[in-house]
């Protein structure tokens, strides 16, 4: 079973990420959203690219009640739109 994880970012108003770890590629494919309409349809976008690569395995979500920490400032601005 894959798991995509559902994690909020600290400091950063309804804005969350999701994202599923590739062991063997040694990395991490995610996708930045809001707690909205719009935020839902990229959610279900990410996860039916997602189906579409595992096929024949069985996708889980978690929330988790961590939150991520992004430091980068140039990150954050592009989270945001690159809205200041």
């Amino acid at each position: 079973m894959k798991e995509i994880i559902i994690k909020k970012i600290e400091n950063k108003d309804n804005f969350f990420i999701a994202y599923i770890k590739n062991p063997i590629l040694n990395a991490s494919f995610s996708v930045c959203f809001t707690d909205s309409i719009i935020g839902a349809i990229a959610l279900n976008e990410f996860f039916q690219m997602i189906k579409n690569k595992y096929i024949k395995e069985s996708i889980e979500f978690i929330i988790s009640d961590e939150k991520v920490n992004i430091k980068n400032q140039c990150l954050l601005d592009e989270i945001k739109g690159g809205k200041k």
